[in-house]
């Protein structure tokens, strides 16, 4: 069965806030090849999607990262 872009980058994702890049990593490069989101600005985009949609919320880190999280 074949997941979905959502449901892979939304199940990586927690209340806590995580970077972008340390949620590209926890996905890894085998399930990001799987859904086609291995150029990071794909990745980004699909997060983004996400984020319109109201199914995660992101934050601007203290390092200027943007950190993201499950929607509430």
């Amino acid at each position: 069965m074949q997941m979905s872009r959502s449901s892979v980058l939304l199940a990586a994702m927690s209340a806590q806030p995580t970077s972008t890049s340390d949620l590209y990593e926890r996905v890894g490069y085998g399930a990001l090849a799987r859904i086609g989101l291995i150029p990071y600005p794909a990745f980004r985009a699909e997060l983004d999607k996400l984020a319109a949609a109201g199914l995660a919320e992101s934050e601007t880190g203290s390092d200027g990262s943007t950190l993201w999280k499950l929607a509430r």
